[in-house]
Parts: C-alpha cells; sequence; structure tokens
C-alpha cells in the first residue's frame, strides 16, 4: 500500500508539472497578442496568406521605352503582413526594382538598351509571421525598346517628346533650322541663344506629313475626304471626324512615334489637368466658375470642338500657362518677351505664367515660325508665339496648327487663313509615341 502511495503521488506531480506547463503557454499567447485578450489557441491559429491575384502592369502596354519607370502591383492579400517581389537573377541587368519592395505594389526601371524581357521575369509572394504564400508571376513578355534620343514624358498614358521634332532625313535635309542668335532679332543675345538651343527644325505641313523633304504640293495633293492607312495599320479619313481625330501619322517623326493628334492633344489637357492639380477645371460638365470662366458648364468644350477651335480661359481654362517652357518673362529670367505677369478674364485676373510649368515639364517655347516665302518671322514673333502643326486641312493651301501666347491664357487654332496656317510656312512638330 505505501509503494501505490508513492505511485500515485509521483503520478500527481507530474499532471501538475503538465497544468503549470499548460498555463504557461496560455500566459504566453496572450503576452503574445495583447489586443485580444483571453483568446483561445484554436482562436490564436495563424495560416500563410493565398496566394496572390494577378499582377497588373501600369500602364497596361507591353512595350515600355529604355530607361523608363512604371509599376507591378497586385491586390492586397488578406492576412498578409508584407510582399516580396522577386526578379529572375538572369534579367537583373534588364529590370529592377526601384521602389516598393515589401508593399503590394513596386515601381521598376529598365535598361536603356533594345531587349526582351521573358514571361514570369517578376514574380511576388504575399507574406505573414507564419510563412509565405505561392508565389505568383508576371506571365508575359515584355519589349524594351531602345532609349529616345529625346527627352520624354509621360502624361496619362501616353509617351509625349517633351521637345521639338529635330529629325533631318536620310540626307539631312528633312525641315530646316535658323541661327536665331544671328536672326535679326533685337531680343538679348542670352536670350536669343537660349532658344536657339531648343528651336529643334522647322517643317513644311507638307514634310510633316510624309516625311518627305522639301516635299511639294504634288507630291501631296488636297484630296477632300483623303482616306489613308496610318503607322499601326488603322484606316483613317482626313475629314474632322473621329478617325482624324486618332490617325497616328509617322510623317516627319522618328520611327514608332507619330505627329500629336486630336486625341493626344486632348488627352494631354486633361492629364496636366488631374496630374499636376490645375485649379481651373476645363473637362466638360462639373464645372465651377473660378479663374475666369464663364460659369456655364454647356459652354464647356468638347475634345471636337477643341480641335477645331482651340480653348479659352472662359470655356477651358488656364491651359497655356501650364505648358510653357523658358521661366517666365525675360525681365524675370525667362524667354518670354511680356510685360506682365497677369491677365484679366471676366473680372477675374489670372498668371500667365506659372511656377508649377516647371513641373509639368512640356517645354513649350516661343519661337516664331517661318513664312511661305521662306523667311524666317521673327519680327513680333520670336519670345512671342510658339507654333505647331495639326494633322488637319483646311483646304488646298491652308491646314491647321496650334499656337501658345506668351501674351494669352488660351490655346488658340489657327483655323483662319493666316500665314501661320498655310501648308507652305514651316512650324514646329510634336511627336507622341504609338501606342
Amino acid at each position: 500500500m505505501k509503494k501505490n502511495r508513492k505511485i500515485i503521488s509521483i503520478v500527481s506531480a507530474g499532471m501538475l508539472f503538465l497544468s503549470l506547463a499548460a498555463v504557461s503557454c496560455t500566459k504566453a499567447v496572450e503576452r503574445d497578442e495583447p489586443d485580444n485578450p483571453g483568446k483561445g489557441d484554436e482562436e490564436q491559429a495563424v495560416t500563410p496568406p493565398a496566394k496572390p491575384g494577378p499582377i497588373t502592369k501600369t500602364p497596361a502596354s507591353l512595350e515600355c521605352v529604355g530607361g523608363s519607370q512604371f509599376q507591378f502591383s497586385v491586390a492586397a492579400v488578406e492576412g498578409a503582413d508584407s510582399y516580396e517581389w522577386t526578379i529572375v537573377a538572369d534579367h537583373k541587368d534588364n529590370i529592377w526594382i526601384v521602389a516598393g519592395q515589401n508593399t503590394n505594389a513596386i515601381t521598376v526601371e529598365v535598361t536603356e538598351k533594345a531587349c526582351e524581357i521573358p514571361a514570369n521575369t517578376v514574380s511576388v509572394v504575399a507574406v505573414n509571421k507564419v510563412g509565405k504564400s505561392d508565389a505568383m508571376s508576371f506571365g508575359v513578355a515584355l519589349t524594351v525598346t531602345a532609349k529616345s534620343d529625346y527627352n520624354t514624358k509621360l502624361y496619362g498614358n501616353k509617351e509625349w517628346m517633351v521637345e521639338n521634332c529635330r529629325e533631318d532625313g536620310e540626307d539631312g535635309t528633312l525641315g530646316r533650322t535658323v541661327d536665331i542668335v544671328n536672326s535679326g532679332s533685337t531680343l538679348d543675345e542670352s536670350v536669343l541663344q537660349r532658344l536657339n538651343e531648343v528651336q529643334g527644325r522647322y517643317y513644311t505641313w507638307y514634310e510633316a506629313m510624309t516625311g518627305i523633304p522639301g516635299c511639294t504640293p504634288e507630291q501631296c495633293p488636297y484630296v477632300p475626304g483623303y482616306k489613308g492607312t496610318d503607322a499601326v495599320g488603322k484606316e483613317f479619313t482626313l475629314d474632322g471626324g473621329e478617325s482624324e481625330l486618332g490617325a497616328q501619322i509617322q510623317g516627319c517623326c522618328p520611327e514608332g512615334w507619330h505627329i500629336a493628334n486630336g486625341n493626344d492633344w486632348w488627352d494631354l489637357l486633361q492629364a496636366v489637368k488631374a496630374e499636376y492639380n490645375v485649379p481651373d477645371d476645363f473637362v466638360q460638365g462639373g464645372y465651377k466658375f473660378n479663374g475666369g470662366h464663364d460659369g456655364k458648364p454647356e459652354n464647356a468644350p468638347t475634345k471636337e470642338s477643341f480641335y477645331l477651335n482651340g480653348c479659352t480661359v472662359k470655356n477651358m481654362g488656364n491651359v497655356g500657362a501650364w505648358l510653357r517652357g523658358g521661366n517666365g518673362i525675360i525681365s524675370e529670367g525667362g524667354v518670354w518677351e511680356n510685360d506682365v505677369t497677369e491677365a484679366s478674364d471676366a473680372g477675374e485676373m489670372l498668371a500667365l505664367f506659372v511656377s508649377g510649368a516647371d513641373q509639368v515639364g512640356f517645354n513649350w517655347y516661343p519661337l516664331a515660325y517661318f513664312k511661305s516665302d521662306g523667311s524666317f518671322n521673327y519680327t513680333n514673333c520670336l519670345g512671342r508665339y510658339g507654333y505647331v502643326w495639326f494633322i488637319g486641312q483646311q483646304d488646298e493651301n491652308y491646314a491647321r496648327s496650334l499656337c501658345i501666347s506668351g501674351r494669352s491664357m488660351n490655346l488658340s487654332m489657327m483655323n483662319t487663313k493666316r500665314s501661320e496656317a498655310e501648308k507652305s510656312a514651316a512650324l514646329q512638330v510634336r511627336c507622341v509615341k504609338n501606342y
């Protein structure tokens, strides 16, 4: 009997030890989860997060320019504390992460050289304290084109040259330049030198549309309602309609680029408004009297009316101020010949020049133009006005151009029979990456 009592005592002591151990474990769990006191072991069970959903690329295009940056992202995964992104080792020289590791959205940069980044090069797993999910890969290939010889910038989902086209063709005779410093202008030489450096090339409308040096009216005859196929294989008609607004015509632009069309310009304005917090509303509807508008939403422009007539402060906002390059007026260190920095519209004073233009970075300069007789129209024009070609035609002799002025807050359309709209005049061209 005495022996049995000893065994019972030993068993009781073991049970007591196990009980204390259980209490100790419970307390440890409670210390690990201070926000959830009293939860039992079953309630504290955690599992690795689920596999992330599909990876999204922004912008969505599977082509990108060398040296560019863009974003990969996945939807947030329930229970994930962080995300671990991986680049396949063999391709780390072509694509790398610059920001966002440990989050569900990363920014990557690609090499400046042309290359193919294979499918499944980029992958991500969701992570928590228990473990990692299965990996989700970006399952399509990316094509990187060599970095452009031009400075470019993305506005919305379109890549623009933020300098004027300067293609000169195979023999160097496409378009023309001018020695602005010795043009005869009375502007200060330092201003003329700055304009000289950013001029790009001037093209007649015929050269701009065809890319043919010295193109004549006979080589590019006026055909009302002309039909053609653009650089990306889409049919278009030059009749002012939707296909003209979207036509991607290479013309004098380098391969893979096209002359900015009506859709491009309209999208640019909307992107600048949205991305740079331009205080003047210029989208149809949702309209308020702020900064000189006429207060009438029904007068806000459509894309079609902008393409035909440009825009004014009353109907679209102070657009011009945000696109100018050159740091304002000459007396304040800029390149624009002007004696005032603000103007009124509908009783409201508006800035003609804004510091935000440097952030927008569109760099539109007052570079004047060549008249149809071949003379450079610097008088009362250089330092005041900048012109670019639009695709559209008015008739046999006149096309349409877009004008920015240092003395106006409007983005004007040269849709009248003025010298700067003559097809034989030479203006600048802005190009947009094909899409």
